[in-house]
Parts: C-alpha cells; sequence; structure tokens
C-alpha cells in the first residue's frame, strides 16, 4: 500500500512523515523546507509513506510543487493523507478541495491542533467530514496528540462525493464558506508584536545586521572559537603524549595529527553557526528577513524568495541549491544557484581563520570577516553585471507564525550537520592527508626523500608554476593548497597546516591573494554534481570554467593593486 502525505508548505507534513516512521528528515519553521519526495515504512503496518513537497495548489510554483503533483497524478496512490494546518484552514482546504477531486481515497489531517487551541480556534471536525465526505482527525505531529494509533489514519480514507467546482474563483470560494462554517473562534486572529518591530520600514534591517553580527561574533569570537581552542589543545596534548611512544610515526603526528587534526579543531565553529542558523529557521526568522532582503535582492535581478536560499549557503552550499527549488521561475533559479558559490560556506571556515591569523595574528577572526567580505562584494558586482532583462514578478513571502525553538529538532539537525563534517573529515580529509604527507616523502622513483624540492608533490605542484606566478607565489606548495580543495573545501585548511608546519612562509600580501583566490574557486565536487542534477551538465561547465578564470583574473588583479600599493608606500 502506498500511502501519500500531502499538503501546502509549512503545515507539518515532515514533522508528521519523522514521527511516523522515526525518520529524521529535515524540518523548519518555513514553506520549502522539503524539496524532493522522501520515503519510509509506517510503523506498525509497514506501508509505505511518501512525503512529498509543500503544495499550494495545482497550478503554477516551482519545482517542488511541480515533483508534489507529478507524484500525485503518477504514483497511483492507495491513500492520500492531506495535511492541513488547523491555524489556516481556509487556505488549505483549496488543495484539499482539488485533491478530493482526484476521487482518490483520502483522510485529512488536522495538524496543529494544539497550536489552534492556544489562538482560541475551534473546528468542527465532524461537520468538516460531513462537508467533505472523507474522515477528518485533528492532531499534532509535534506532540503526538490523536496519533497514539496511527493505523486508524489509512482505514477508513475514502473517495469523497462531493462536486468540487473547476473554476478558481469558485473553488475558492467554496473553500471559504465550509472553513467559515466549521471555525468558530475565541477571539480575532492577532499579528505578531514582534514583527511591528522584526519588518518595521526603518527598524527591521538594522535589526537584521545585528542578528547577523550576533551570530558571527558568537561563531567567531565567543562560544565557537572559545570551544575550537579547546579541541586544539587536546589535539597538541595528543600530539605530546604520542611523541616518544612506540606510535610515534610521521605519518600519523605530521601527516594526520598536523593537518586533518588542524582542521579537525574547528569541527565546535561549524557546529556552532549550523545551529544558530538553524535556530533562526526554526524560529521562523528567515522568512522574514526574505521580506527585508527583497529591495536589495531586486538590485541583482533576483528577489526576496532567494534570500533563503543565499542565507542557508552560509552552513552548506549543496541544501541552499536544493531549497532553490521552491523558486518559480528558471531564470531566478538559475541566478541564485549561481551567486551561490559567492557566499563562503562552513567547510570554507577553516583555511580562513587560517589565513586571517596570517593578516592578523591576535585576532584571527578579523580576517575571516574580511575575506567574508570581499567575496561577498565579488557576489554583488557578479550580480550587478549579470542582472537580467527578464521582467520581475510580484514577490509574495509566506510568514509563518514566530514560534519557541523545538530544541529536538534544532539539536537533531545541527547533529546532521556536525556528522556531516566528520563523515568528510574520515572519508576524504584522512586520505588526503595521508596522500599529501606520503608523497611530500617519495622522489618520482617513489624512493624515501626529506620533504622538500626532491619529491613527488613538489614536482607535481610544480607543474602549476606558471598559473601561479602572475598572482604573485613562486612557491609550489601553494598551487598543492589551492588544488587540494577540489573534493573539499575542509583539504585546504589541512593541507596548508601541514605546510605552513613544514617552514612555508607568506607575507601578509601573499595570504590576503591566496585566500581571495580560494574564494572565488570554483565550489567543492559535491556542489558540482549538485548544480549538475539542478541545471544541467553544461551550466555545471559553465560555472566551472568561469569561477576558475574569474579566481585567476582576481588574484593577477589583487597581487597587482598590492604590488602598487607597496611602491607607493614602501
Amino acid at each position: 500500500m502506498r500511502i501519500l502525505l500531502t499538503g501546502q508548505p509549512n503545515c507539518g507534513k515532515t514533522t508528521l512523515f519523522n514521527r511516523l516512521t522515526g525518520r529524521q528528515e529535515h524540518t523548519g519553521n518555513r514553506a520549502g523546507v522539503t524539496v524532493s519526495c522522501a520515503r519510509s515504512r509506517l510503523r506498525g503496518t509497514g506501508e509505505e509513506l511518501v512525503d512529498l513537497p509543500g503544495l499550494y495548489s495545482f497550478t503554477g510554483g516551482g519545482q517542488d510543487e511541480q515533483a508534489a503533483r507529478q507524484a500525485i497524478l503518477t504514483e497511483d496512490p492507495d491513500l492520500i493523507l492531506n495535511v492541513v494546518d488547523s491555524t489556516a484552514l481556509v487556505r488549505g482546504l483549496t488543495l484539499t478541495l482539488q485533491l478530493l477531486a482526484l476521487r482518490r481515497p483520502t483522510a485529512v489531517l488536522l495538524n496543529m491542533a494544539d497550536e489552534a487551541r492556544k489562538k482560541g480556534i475551534h473546528i468542527d471536525a465532524k461537520q468538516l467530514a460531513s462537508r467533505l465526505g472523507v474522515p477528518v482527525y485533528a492532531i499534532s505531529a509535534r506532540t503526538g496528540e490523536g496519533l497514539d494509533d496511527p493505523g486508524r489514519l489509512i482505514r477508513d480514507g475514502r473517495v469523497s462525493s462531493m462536486p468540487v467546482p473547476e473554476d478558481q474563483e469558485r473553488l475558492f470560494r467554496l473553500a471559504r464558506e465550509i472553513g467559515t462554517a466549521v471555525t468558530t473562534r475565541a477571539k480575532g486572529p492577532e499579528r505578531q508584536e514582534a514583527d511591528r518591530l522584526l519588518l518595521h520600514p526603518f527598524w527591521g534591517l538594522p535589526i537584521f545586521g545585528l542578528i547577523l553580527g550576533f551570530v558571527f561574533l558568537i561563531t567567531f569570537q565567543w562560544i565557537g572559537l572559545w570551544l575550537s581552542r579547546g579541541v586544539e589543545g587536546l589535539m597538541a596534548m595528543l600530539g605530546e603524549a604520542l611523541s616518544g611512544t612506540a606510535v610515534d610515526l610521521p605519518v600519523l603526528t605530521e601527516g594526520l595529527l598536523g593537518s586533518a587534526g588542524y582542521v579537525l579543531s574547528f569541527l565546535p565553529i561549524i557546529t556552532v553557526l549550523s545551529l544558530l542558523l538553524t535556530l533562526l529557521e526554526d524560529v521562523g526568522y528567515l522568512p522574514r528577513a526574505a521580506f527585508l532582503l527583497d529591495v536589495w535582492l531586486k538590485k541583482l535581478g533576483l528577489d526576496g524568495r532567494c534570500a533563503v536560499p543565499l542565507l542557508l549557503g552560509f552552513g552548506c552550499s549543496v541544501p541552499a541549491i536544493l531549497a532553490a527549488r521552491s523558486l518559480p521561475e528558471y531564470s531566478l533559479r538559475r541566478r541564485t544557484v549561481w551567486l551561490l558559490p559567492f557566499v563562503p560556506c562552513s567547510a570554507r571556515l577553516p583555511f580562513l581563520l587560517l589565513l586571517g591569523g596570517l593578516l592578523f595574528p591576535t585576532r584571527p577572526a578579523r580576517g575571516a570577516l574580511l575575506f567574508y567580505g570581499l567575496s561577498l562584494l565579488a557576489g554583488v558586482i557578479y550580480g550587478k553585471l549579470a542582472q537580467g532583462d527578464d521582467r520581475q514578478s510580484a514577490f509574495y513571502v509566506e510568514l509563518p507564525p514566530l514560534r519557541l525553538p523545538r530544541w529536538q529538532s534544532v539539536l537533531k539537525e545541527t547533529e546532521k550537520h556536525a556528522d556531516h563534517f566528520l563523515r568528510r573529515a574520515g572519508l576524504i580529509l584522512l586520505p588526503v592527508a595521508f596522500v599529501l604527507w606520503a608523497t611530500s616523502h617519495v622522489d618520482l622513483g617513489f624512493h624515501p626523500v626529506q620533504a622538500g624540492e626532491e619529491s613527488l608533490l613538489s614536482a607535481l605542484g610544480r607543474l602549476l608554476l606558471p598559473v601561479l606566478r602572475p598572482m604573485g607565489f613562486d612557491d609550489w606548495r601553494t598551487g598543492v593548497i589551492l588544488l587540494s580543495g577540489i573534493g573539499a573545501r575542509e583539504t585546504m585548511a589541512s593541507t596548508a597546516a601541514m605546510f605552513l608546519g613544514a617552514g612555508l612562509s607568506l607575507t601578509w600580501a601573499q595570504a590576503l591573494v591566496l585566500g581571495t583566490v580560494a574564494l572565488l574557486l570554483p565550489p567543492c565536487l559535491g556542489t558540482l554534481m549538485t548544480v549538475r542534477g539542478e541545471l544541467g551538465r553544461w551550466e555545471m561547465l559553465r560555472m566551472l570554467l568561469f569561477q576558475l578564470l574569474l579566481a585567476w583574473g582576481a588574484g593577477v588583479v589583487l597581487h597587482g593593486l598590492l604590488h602598487l600599493v607597496s611602491l607607493v608606500f614602501p
């Protein structure tokens, strides 16, 4: 038996899916979190449950809504579970009526029943079931209310014989008529007082800047940096403990602890950043940020809908690209994806902080923020130059209610990000660190040599010197650092840490150029593969070539400017 879980965005479908199946799919307090179908088995029955992306109606929408419509029409479901937000019944009933017109066995789940009660909203489920001709259940996916017997949700599903108008205007009128008839309110709808300040025409943007500033301060200066130094100290203690013991092998102490271990010390910073971004998403602030940024994004040929993918890009580019599926126009989706490489993801943090320490030895976070600013400035310039002439559509954004964070969900999502980082460390960072250490200690004939100019790695690095010299680099190791980030950006930090520990010296100007080039290089392989899946192979190849030329050109120009400044102000 195949059961489709469908409903409008941000109605709690994925939270219900997780509770019914035991999965941990990503949830969030905004529309467009679910952008692809997820499948699992219903607990207790073994039936297949499919979680579809949010769907407003059977017309319009982006890739995510198209995928949901396609699944409903082609999956041949045995049952459709239509999840409706109890606090916005009339809006949800428009989709419910369209689903009933398909003449498939259906059951309606009035989710967020607990929140509806707090707002003084009462829905007569029996009267609604009588009007619709299908069973209706009041539930709360968050608390488990009404879900003691999941089997009953699928036992009584039936085909409705209710006549449904095809005309959209008549459909909306019918939904409003039914919703009004079955709903009573103890008090009128209220606007959240916080929105008067958060969305204020004047104070809204400064508050957004303060919130983003606190996110970076907590990550780079306070909690994140403090925890990172603690992990770095533990790594140093481990290296000292191994020194002089039977396991004091150079490949372990120099190759792994000295390079990949350096990157692992930044796990707390990446975890704290992920926690804070997930927290902003869960309380419902990200859609409000999209509303505030709309006027500025329009100057880049985008609109406020693109803000959420761009903000998510500070965490990881892959989910940010997938989030762009909710954008209805292809041109808008394409421009957003092309701008995402200019948003520094958390994987670049270790390398930026490492180079930031060369610029500001006592305040490496200042250097990292400088690189962030340069990358975002480059994105603004590119967006302005690449702005299309296509007509922009009106911007609408659904503002979810501001809620207290669901800490269990926030911590689970943060744990997934940390686990992803650790898996990359095990699958990519450690093998790359070992290969780099090994190739730096053998020559072209694979005979042992001291790390240096005679090694196999130096021979490979010298092949890049004709490209590096116009950017002011004469050391082959800088090329290896840049090349090592192909698979994962974190590898650049581990490689740089190994070389700096072995005697590589960079001036502040070289560190500034190296960091800028690293930021503008094509994104990691995983991100490129995601771009290929979303936009096609040729778009991915165009992005790859463009970012390579942009990074090299920016490096050459920046080196020339810094050289000129050094001549004027010796």
